[in-house]
């Protein structure tokens, strides 16, 4: 037994580090507890502090971010302006169509292109122009972009039914553009459209959201501010997915500004017609009329020929249509009243005239001698109009037969006669003081400044210096002069009114809704001829012998119901010789009417017309009928003293 005790006495004697051991285990265990007390206080502490912080703190920044998520304020696009004619008669409609919108804050992501698809299908549009206008308001997610502008009924009604399945998609009333006249206003009033890529950082700038419509050509271009108004606002409760709940406050958009115009439908219709008339005449015609009133600079009328209907341009034109515009060489898409550069010909010799008149070149009776050409000592010859020459001409006989030789003498000089002429620097003094070489200020976009040639620009932009044949050309109007109808139908106004230079006004006033006047746009003169009153008298007298003299190169253009005096203008321009190897040209008429006290001024250009008399003539002759007596004249193959616009002079 004693044998056995051994292990029991060791086990026994070991008790008391065992012991010793479990104290450890429990200190260790208390520690842990401590610990994990400690961090639970803290956490609950912590807890506590956040929910204070939460709740007391910071409980009004939170209020507002809820509010936010249950509260929208979106902006209230204004109505577009309208255009009336002088009587008041409206040009465009805002028809009402039905839009589609999309809010991207409240579009899932994951559901996004299901529902860009279904718009794609109920709406017509593709769906990559749906998902460019989406991506494109991802930088405002809460400002509500449309995506379809004029949508048919069922196709609005259908995604009405189905807002349950396009969370963020809403349809709201709009409006669509409808011009009441088509291409007979199509250049002056010019089309909407969306917002050109190139230019939407300028847009933005001016609050213009990037998914509207705006003015691209004519006045709707040109007026786009006073047109578009300004942004009102809504602010609308929604619900989680973004429907709209009911209104909470708004404040009305400014409609946008009306624009009243000096012209009238019935003239600008009639005055357009007149001059399609002759075109039809030719092959793939081509003209402009201009008809101002000289007394104010107020437009009557501004025909480009072939023009365009402003409507093709809007949703759903036809782009069969739109291709033939683009395509015709005509360039039916220019408005060349006002953007078309041309030489003017002989419509342009008044400028030469008063030249040598002011400088004192040479006296009103001073005689040159025509014979029908003049060369120069290096072997260049100048031609006249007129083979056999017109023998010894006077200024009255140079502009109203329209002698060339006459006025290469008087600007250039001639080498024979010791006459110097008053050269180029003088001629071009004289073309500015004209208005020519700068814009004339119509409110219309992309008016073209013309070419008032020099030594220098020759120079510069040819490689080549002035010569005296460089001299003779610009003074009958040909060469590198480059003038747009509407300059030249001005310089006639100005010749008529008595020798004040007026900028055109095509928009007489700017108005609100109920009328009321909130711009008006005074006449405003530019400046005044560089013409003495009895030189003036010389050149007008001049210019009413050109139309009713017996060798008047105008005599086309006399009416039964009103004096004319004005100038025909037959301008080469390089290309093809014809069968009697003359060059193609362009045909001018210029004038004003009644002579004595002139109601109208005006510019006719038949593009590859041939001869002024015989192509551009008949047609002021008409339009001169037409504004006299208010009614439409004959057909111009019908008249009894028809001539075919194809016949020369000589």
């Amino acid at each position: 037994m004693a044998a056995n005790s051994g292990p029991s006495d060791q086990s026994a004697a070991g008790a008391p580090g065992t012991k010793s051991d479990g104290g450890a285990s429990a200190n260790r265990k208390l520690r842990r507890g401590l610990i994990l007390g400690g961090a639970v206080v803290a956490a609950n502490a912590a807890l506590a502090g956040r929910l204070w912080q939460l709740q007391v703190v910071e409980t009004e920044t939170y209020q507002e971010q809820a509010a936010r998520n249950r509260l929208r304020t979106e902006p209230v696009r204004p109505v577009r302006g309208l255009v009336f004619d002088r009587n008041r008669e409206p040009l465009v409609r805002n028809v009402p169509v039905f839009g589609v919108w999309v809010t991207p804050a409240d579009v899932p992501k994951s559901r996004e292109g299901s529902i860009i698809a279904s718009l794609a299908a109920l709406t017509g549009e593709q769906p990559d122009d749906v998902r460019l206008k989406l991506s494109q308001a991802r930088y405002d997610p809460g400002r509500p972009v449309q995506v379809a502008a004029d949508v048919q009924r069922d196709s609005a009604l259908a995604i009405e039914e189905r807002r349950h399945d396009l969370p963020g998609v809403q349809v709201r009333s709009g409006i669509r553009r409808h011009y009441l006249h088509g291409d007979v206003f199509g250049h002056m009033l010019g089309f909407v459209g969306p917002v050109p890529a190139e230019s939407l950082e300028e847009y933005q700038a001016l609050g213009v959201g990037f998914d509207e419509t705006v003015g691209l050509a004519g006045l709707e271009r040109q007026f786009q501010g006073a047109l578009r108004g300004a942004d009102g606002s809504r602010r609308v409760q929604i619900d989680a997915l973004g429907r709209e709940l009911n209104e909470i406050e708004s404040e009305a958009p400014v409609e946008g500004r009306h624009l009243v115009l000096t012209v009238s439908v019935r003239e600008q219709r009639a005055i357009r017609e007149i001059l399609a008339r002759h075109l039809a005449l030719r092959d793939s015609g081509a003209g402009v009329a201009v008809v101002i009133r000289p007394e104010d600079g107020s437009i009557v009328a501004l025909a480009s020929l072939p023009d365009y209907d402003n409507n093709a341009f809007g949703v759903g034109g036809d782009p069969s249509v739109l291709t033939r515009l683009v395509t015709d060489p005509r360039r039916p898409l220019i408005n060349h009243a006002v953007a078309g550069l041309y030489p003017p010909g002989s419509s342009y010799k008044v400028i030469a005239a008063s030249a040598a008149l002011e400088t004192g070149i040479v006296l009103p009776q001073t005689k040159i001698r025509c014979d029908g050409q003049l060369v120069l000592p290096t072997g260049w010859a100048f031609n006249d109009w007129l083979a056999t020459g017109h023998g010894m001409v006077d200024l009255h006989r140079g502009i109203s037969e329209s002698c060339n030789i006459y006025f290469y003498n008087i600007s250039g000089g001639n080498p024979y006669t010791n006459l110097t002429g008053f050269g180029n620097r003088r001629l071009v003094e004289f073309e500015r003081g004209f208005g020519f070489g700068e814009v004339s200020g119509i409110d219309l976009p992309g008016e073209a400044a013309g070419l008032v040639p020099t030594a220098e620009w020759k120079q510069g932009n040819l490689g080549q210096p002035w010569v005296t044949g460089d001299t003779y050309h610009a003074a009958i109007g040909q060469g590198l002069v480059q003038v747009t109808p509407l300059q030249i139908a001005m310089m006639y106004a100005a010749l008529g009114n008595g020798g004040r230079l007026l900028r055109p006004r095509l928009v007489d006033r700017i108005v609100d809704s109920q009328g009321n006047v909130l711009q008006r746009f005074p006449i405003s003169e530019r400046g005044q001829l560089p013409v003495s009153d009895e030189h003036l008298r010389l050149i007008r007298n001049a210019l009413l012998e050109a139309v009713n003299g017996r060798n008047g190169t105008g005599k086309w253009a006399r009416s039964e119901f009103a004096v004319v005096a004005g100038k025909t203008g037959t301008a080469e321009y390089s290309g093809t010789r014809d069968s009697q190897g003359k060059l193609p040209s362009h045909a001018w008429f210029a004038g004003y009417a009644p002579a004595g006290n002139p109601e109208y001024a005006f510019a006719v250009l038949v593009r590859d017309g041939g001869e002024g008399a015989f192509a551009a003539a008949p047609i002021a002759r008409d339009i001169i009928d037409y504004l006299m007596t208010g009614e439409m004249p004959p057909l111009p193959q019908d008249r009894p003293d028809f001539i075919p616009p194809t016949r020369r002079l000589a």
